[in-house]
């Protein structure tokens, strides 16, 4: 009889309630009216691959950190609610890290690349917090990145779809969920909003040696 040890056996409970959170995300979105551009292509989570840009950096990859954990959330800076209140968890949890916040990056990635720039998507995330790094690509890029977080967004007018080229006025819809990477890119756990910086912070530094 195979044997496991109480970490494995955390592991892979914890493996099975992240890929029923992610599978859960495409299964209620996916009854909306609004465009899914980020849609979930299998239960199985691929190690984090982007493109994305940064005011100050250009161009960056998932590897332009080497050896540190990402905690990732997504959202664009003219939400009126949601995304201010998911930047400032994002900086709980930085204040919360202490000594180990060294050893994270958060990251807010931007899905309305039609109306963010790498500027003034650095202007928003400072008012949060020092450390929190915005990113924002191309079209292409954008759904690249929301398929490799299994996360979802879309846009619409007067309550149905609309897609690019977009009109002038539309509305962003997306996903609310913040994620844990590690230093190898996989995933390691996901953060319903909600879920407050005292929690998440708790957990992100028992994962952080």
């Amino acid at each position: 009889m195979m044997r496991h040890t109480d970490k494995e056996t955390q592991s892979r409970g914890r493996k099975s309630r992240v890929m029923g959170m992610i599978m859960g995300m495409a299964g209620g979105v996916m009854t909306t009216v609004i465009t899914l551009m980020g849609a979930v292509s299998s239960a199985h989570a691929a190690p984090l691959q982007f493109t994305l840009h940064e005011a100050s950096l250009g161009e960056v990859t998932e590897k332009q950190w080497p050896d540190k954990y990402l905690f990732i959330a997504i959202g664009y800076t003219s939400c009126p609610e949601i995304c201010p209140t998911t930047a400032m968890d994002m900086a709980g949890v930085m204040n919360r890290l202490g000594e180990k916040a060294k050893h994270v990056v958060p990251l807010f990635i931007s899905i309305d690349p039609h109306r963010d720039t790498a500027s003034n998507l650095a202007q928003y995330v400072s008012y949060f917090h020092p450390n929190l790094v915005g990113l924002v690509g191309t079209d292409a890029q954008t759904k690249a990145v929301a398929k490799a977080l299994k996360s979802t967004y879309g846009y619409s007018r007067d309550g149905k779809p609309v897609y690019p080229p977009l009109p002038a006025l539309y509305e962003v819809f997306h996903s609310t969920y913040m994620y844990l990477y590690g230093p190898d890119r996989e995933l390691i756990d996901v953060y319903g909003y909600g879920d407050g910086p005292e929690k998440m912070a708790a957990h992100i530094a028992r994962e952080i040696p």
